[in-house]
């Protein structure tokens, strides 16, 4: 008897728990406070309102446990003394929302919109392509055998950093008949191979049959760059190897002026491009530090000027932008950086960054004349939005190159921030 009174009591307090938590879950502020997002961005007059607002029985824990204040409202709508750090608020003493705060400062930058072109040398050498060469055995791959492969970037052979292709082949030939230890990177790992180079029968020098390259060149968009100290974004997106697809790892490299000589239009199936040219003569803008999956980065020789906002513009925070009217700055012909009209048409809420932050969409006539859209050469283009600088452009859609991903440019400048 005692034994099923007690399942008897287990179940009804089970039963009220489980309503309590229903009930908790339909209250209008517990959904509000689960809306939230996990990077909540403050200052001394802005940003409170979404948490200011939340009322009833919440209260806020910092990252050691212990309580803010009497109440969310209350610490937030009369002290608001939280610094930045982890909280948890609760909801009769239950968590229900980690949110992560940060202190907004004001960022001023110098948007960009000018075409430039980007000259990298990698780290090592990238493996583009494995091949068979000739030899007294027959045709076979030192390489494939060793269980090297396209998009490995080979960094030393026998601990000797590789500086580019001319010194990867003499270190291969320098082992003729023995093998040598060759060290890559691949997938963010480092691995070892051993590889054994075979004579080629066509000029007797030894080989492991494989296709390197250690350079490469574009053309893109300055993004921005932070007034106080020339840090610059660029390109939005990373540069990637036409081959293999892998994100490049940079050993050095420019941003250098550069002259628009064409653009292709885009259209549907088709994306366009904009034909742009520079050589040895060409002004160099700055140096390249690093290419991430949210662009290049690097420092700037000196300041690059824009002309449609010479006193720079504020950084916009993610949580301040709005879907409706915006303008993209870019450059596609010889007329230098110009204002266009387009419009935000989806925000993605994110508290990590990632390339495809918003959609636009090109609307100014004149522009979707001379372009056709968003075309290939104007990833990095900033996107301004109220006077601050919003994003920048990384993706054209395929079937639609009116329409284009952009990265946040809170993102950008934290990665710029990072280098």
């Amino acid at each position: 008897m005692k034994r099923n009174a007690l399942r008897v009591m287990i179940k009804t307090l089970g039963s009220i728990a489980c309503a309590v938590l229903l009930l908790a879950n339909l209250d209008p502020a517990v959904r509000t406070v689960r809306d939230l997002p996990t990077k909540v961005y403050i200052d001394g007059n802005e940003g409170w309102e979404q948490l200011a607002a939340v009322q009833g029985a919440f209260t806020l824990s910092d990252e050691t446990g212990a309580e803010v204040g009497k109440s969310l409202s209350e610490t937030l709508g009369k002290t608001r003394q939280l610094h930045e750090g982890d909280y948890v608020i609760k909801f009769l003493g239950i968590p229900v929302k980690r949110i992560n705060v940060h202190v907004r400062e004001t960022v001023y930058v110098m948007p960009g919109g000018h075409s430039v072109g980007l000259s990298m040398y990698t780290k090592g050498v990238l493996i583009v392509g494995l091949g068979s060469i000739d030899t007294a055995q027959g045709r076979i791959s030192p390489a494939a055998a060793a269980g090297l492969r396209a998009g490995d970037v080979l960094v030393s052979i026998n601990d000797v950093s590789v500086e580019g292709a001319a010194h990867m082949a003499e270190l291969c030939a320098a082992y003729e008949g023995g093998a040598f230890t060759a060290t890559v990177l691949r997938d963010g790992e480092t691995l070892t191979f051993s590889v054994v180079p075979a004579v080629d029968l066509a000029d007797g020098v030894p080989r492991v049959g494989m296709w390197v390259r250690e350079s490469t060149a574009g053309i893109g968009t300055l993004s921005f760059y932070v007034m106080n100290n020339l840090r610059y974004g660029a390109l939005g997106h990373a540069v990637t190897d036409a081959d293999t697809g892998e994100r490049l790892l940079i050993k050095s490299g420019e941003i250098i002026r550069a002259s628009i000589i064409g653009v292709s239009l885009g259209e549907q199936g088709a994306p366009g491009e904009i034909r742009g040219t520079f050589n040895v003569l060409s002004k160099r803008l700055g140096n390249i530090e690093d290419n991430t999956a949210y662009g290049v980065y690097g420092t700037l020789y000196e300041p690059v000027p824009n002309p449609l906002y010479p006193e720079g513009v504020p950084l916009a925070y993610p949580d301040e932008l709005k879907e409706g009217p915006a303008q993209i700055l870019t450059s596609v012909d010889a007329e230098g950086v110009k204002a266009y009209d387009c419009e935000i048409i989806k925000l993605y809420a994110q508290d990590v960054a990632d390339t495809k932050g918003m959609v636009i969409r090109v609307t100014d006539p004149e522009l979707i004349a001379k372009t056709g859209g968003i075309v290939q050469g104007m990833s990095g283009s900033p996107i301004l939005q109220n006077g601050k600088l919003a994003g920048a452009v990384t993706h054209v859609f395929i079937n639609d190159p009116l329409k284009g991903y952009c990265v946040y440019a809170l993102w950008m400048e934290e990665n710029c921030a990072a280098g």
